[in-house]
């Protein structure tokens, strides 16, 4: 850290910034809460987490009048496990996966007004006219208004096909960044750590207000256009946009999976998307490896047989908990 740079803000301060700006714009605050909010801001960089968050819920269409449970987040499912994670929870390795499975399943009951199950897509018409088609173990909230078209990207994978209405703009809001429609064919996908928008048609905008709030109120958005892609980590500005093979990217909306070139780790945690299991590998010296295929989103498991038997390494499967591949 730079002498006189503010120290990152971590993200359970962001969470438990959200939390607080949720639950204090809902207008049912006891005094008692109240006690607690200001014990909590009062904590070093605490009160840096709840202004950005608190500015970054206003830029995206104002605290006012807005949902009563407002979308929180949902953070994308832990990825392949390393052994070394494995051991270290010990027995309790199925519990704590069980309940890293079910814990958001609860929340997103709560929060989405649509999901699907793992393996599952879903197609949606929302209430302007634009349709949302739902990939594997994601889900979706809408804040529709006369002024406003928001959805929030809950968790997983959507595809959005959007039409002109009247100027108005179709919002897509994950992690701290926001995606601007107004006639495209777009997708917005989480994972671990970053949001991935591929636009197959028209025209996107993606913006990042978290990240420019301390130099601009409006920053500049990328424009992505028709075969052109671009990511976003939590807090930082997308990356310029670059062309992308989006019979590639989108081949889940046909039914495929494709792997072209990609690494053997990498294509291992996009089929995890769509088995119930975590995926544990116990050696990670075939991680880098590069693999290719075309398979079938209803076949992942016979997907990551095969592409393990490439690198001549042993599946063992143990239903609903994990996957193991030594």
């Amino acid at each position: 850290m730079r002498e006189g740079q503010a120290p990152a803000i971590s993200d359970r301060a962001r969470k438990e910034a959200r939390d607080w700006v949720v639950r204090l714009s809902s207008g049912a605050v006891s005094e008692a809460e109240l006690a607690q909010f200001k014990a909590w801001r009062a904590v070093s960089g605490h009160a840096r987490a709840f202004a950005e968050e608190r500015r970054f819920w206003r830029q995206l269409g104002g605290l006012d009048g807005s949902r009563a449970s407002a979308p929180t987040g949902i953070a994308a499912r832990p990825r392949v496990v390393s052994r070394r994670a494995a051991l270290a929870g010990g027995g309790a390795l199925a519990a704590s996966i069980a309940g890293l499975i079910v814990a958001p399943r609860i929340k997103l009951l709560w929060e989405a007004d649509y999901r699907t199950a793992i393996g599952e897509q879903k197609r949606v018409t929302l209430p302007d006219g634009a349709v949302a088609t739902l990939n594997t173990d994601s889900a979706i909230a809408l804040d529709y208004r006369p002024d406003l078209r928001l959805v929030y990207l809950l968790r997983g994978e959507a595809f959005f096909e959007v039409k002109p209405q009247g100027g108005r703009e179709l919002r897509v809001a994950a992690f701290d960044g926001v995606t601007r429609m107004t006639e495209a064919a777009c997708a917005v996908r989480l994972t671990d750590d970053q949001t991935i928008v591929t636009v197959a048609a028209g025209q996107a905008d993606v913006v990042c207000p978290a990240a420019a709030a301390a130099t601009t109120p409006d920053p500049a958005a990328i424009a992505v256009r028709a075969a052109q892609a671009t990511s976003y980590m939590r807090g930082q500005a997308p990356a310029p946009a670059t062309a992308v093979d989006t019979q590639t990217a989108l081949a889940w909306r046909s039914g495929r999976i494709i792997f072209d070139g990609r690494t053997f780790a990498h294509a291992l945690s996009d089929l995890e998307r769509y088995v119930p299991e975590r995926i544990i590998m116990t050696d990670r010296s075939h991680a880098g490896e590069r693999v290719s295929g075309i398979f079938s989103v209803h076949q992942a498991q016979a997907a990551i047989e095969a592409l393990a038997q490439t690198q001549n390494l042993a599946v063992h499967r143990i239903p609903g908990v994990m996957i193991v591949i030594s």
